[in-house]
């Protein structure tokens, strides 16, 4: 089995520990202390199959589309080269978010991607959709990311994800901000991987809709989570039927743990049937996902939904892969 020198591991830590704390300083500088923020900008960077699995996936090596679930599965993961884009609509406050992931730049045991990401405000009436429930502040995120992962083994990767947003709105407010995730995988031989992912090193975006309409920006700080989980393949190989993921998520400053599942079912080769649930016992809350997807060899469609009426927790989002 092939191994890379344990002489990167240093490096990468001071190198990954250098760029946080230069970007936290840039992001601390700006922010705008304000008692009356009326919400945050949301940030849904996960790729639709696993928004579908309850964000399970965080150790599933089956498909690696998403840098934003684990940017260390992109150090492990033996597809051909793709391109992946998602849509995103949420109901309740009628954003819509584009991301485009671009194919995978590999060095050894160096993997790196970018992706590219837009959030801006839906029209004013969507078909078959009741009016937003929740503020729609009149501005538009780009989003730049940058994915790195080093592969220690052909079985332990670490990688990170920094992420840099520009924020404006139609008053010419102008708001620069970042954030990251540090995760690692471990995949020895057999049907089951696990992961580990730290979330929330940097800030968040964060608006308020005035008296007069107009929407002004400030930040906080990002709400910080850690996570393990595991991912269960049947049968493990390139063939899989059925593949099993679970992950227990605390984030810090919330009551509770939340326990999540999901589940893909592939009964034929082109078709894949998917479903999850996120629990908190504490809060009372269960949060069900569902989606399918269709692979046609070189493109594969996947969609997901969230019906679930709790803020923030209902939309929709497609999904299509390029593959060459």
């Amino acid at each position: 089995m092939k191994k890379y020198p344990n002489f990167y591991i240093r490096p990468l830590a001071a190198f990954t520990l250098f760029l946080i704390l230069f970007c936290q300083n840039i992001a601390l500088a700006q922010i705008q202390t304000d008692d009356n923020i009326k919400g945050v900008f949301p940030s849904q960077m996960f790729d639709t199959r696993s928004l579908s699995m309850a964000n399970t996936t965080i150790a599933d090596m089956h498909r690696g589309q998403s840098i934003g679930i684990n940017a260390a599965i992109s150090g492990l993961i033996q597809e051909p080269t793709f391109i992946h884009f998602n849509s995103n609509h949420n109901w309740e406050n009628n954003f819509m978010q584009y991301d485009l992931t671009l194919p995978t730049l590999s060095n050894g045991p160096h993997h790196m991607t970018a992706r590219f990401g837009l959030l801006h405000r839906a029209v004013e009436s969507m078909p078959f959709f009741n009016p937003p429930t929740l503020p729609e502040p009149d501005a538009t995120m780009y989003r730049a990311e940058l994915a790195y992962a080093i592969a220690f083994s052909d079985y332990f990767s670490i990688g990170t994800l920094q992420s840099i947003s520009y924020t404006t709105t139609n008053e010419e407010a102008k708001y620069w901000n970042y954030f990251a995730d540090i995760g690692l995988v471990y995949a020895p031989d057999g049907p089951i991987s696990y992961g580990l992912i730290f979330r929330g090193l940097g800030h968040q975006t964060t608006f308020e809709i005035i008296e007069t309409g107009q929407t002004t920006l400030g930040s906080r700080l990002a709400q910080q989570s850690l996570e393990v989980g595991a991912t269960l393949q049947y049968p493990a190989d390139d063939k899989t039927f059925l593949s099993l993921s679970f992950s227990n998520e605390k984030r810090f400053g919330e009551e509770g743990m939340w326990y999540k599942a999901g589940v893909e079912i592939i009964p034929v080769s082109v078709i894949s049937l998917r479903g999850g649930a996120m629990v908190n016992f504490e809060q009372s809350l269960f949060i069900p996902r569902a989606g399918l997807g269709f692979d046609a060899g070189v493109f594969k469609i996947d969609y997901m939904i969230a019906p679930k009426n709790l803020i923030g927790e209902q939309f929709h989002q497609i999904g299509l892969t390029i593959q060459f």
